[in-house]
């Protein structure tokens, strides 16, 4: 896959994605009630992913509020023997730092109402991220929740020298014709979603 874009260079239109996200969010509620197997649909693709990426480290989130849960995805990484992490979530400002964790292993309370890994496990560069949006475009532009973690993650991966890719994990009803964007966002590499993964390289 090729490096991940960034934004065109001009001002982040806050306004326009304060607006998208709120009827995103009511949006994804909806497609989250109607499809309530849509977390085990997503590991109709895990083979086509894998064969992508091989078995480096993947990183996922554990969900939230409408988010589609990766936790299917990660107990079949862990049980084909791929390694997995999870991000612990920094003060406003900073990038997510990684820890490895597979199931059965504890979780602390984060912020946001958040659980994450504990910093006494091992830290770990993924060379996978799974991310959670609110929305994504046929570009594979991501929306999230404007904290900015991950566009900070993502460069600060790159910027070490490591190669990651960054997949979206969402309904396929969650795309939108344009995602806002700012000149911090990066592309995703791929959107991962119940019925189909959507490669930003076929866009």
């Amino acid at each position: 896959m090729s490096p991940t874009k960034s934004a065109p260079l001009h001002p982040d239109p806050t306004v326009e994605k304060a607006t998208l996200r709120k009827q995103a969010a009511r949006h994804r509620s909806l497609l989250m009630a109607n499809r309530p197997s849509a977390d085990n649909d997503l590991l109709r693709h895990l083979d086509q992913v894998v064969e992508c990426y091989g078995t480096g480290i993947f990183a996922a989130y554990v969900p939230i509020r409408s988010e589609l849960s990766p936790l299917p995805i990660v107990n079949a990484l862990t049980a084909r023997g791929i390694a997995t992490a999870m991000p612990v979530t920094p003060p406003p400002g900073g990038p997510l730092v990684f820890y490895r964790w597979a199931p059965g292993m504890e979780l602390d309370e984060g912020p946001y109402n958040t659980k994450q890994p504990r910093i006494s496990s091992e830290p770990v560069v993924p060379k996978v991220i799974l991310a959670p949006l609110l929305a994504f475009d046929a570009g594979c532009w991501r929306l999230g929740y404007g904290g900015g973690f991950y566009d900070r993650s993502i460069a600060e991966i790159r910027g070490a020298g490591h190669e990651v890719a960054v997949i979206g994990i969402a309904f396929a009803g969650q795309q939108v014709d344009k995602v806002p964007t700012g000149p911090y966002d990066m592309a995703l590499d791929a959107v991962w979603t119940p019925d189909a993964v959507i490669w930003r390289d076929a866009a």
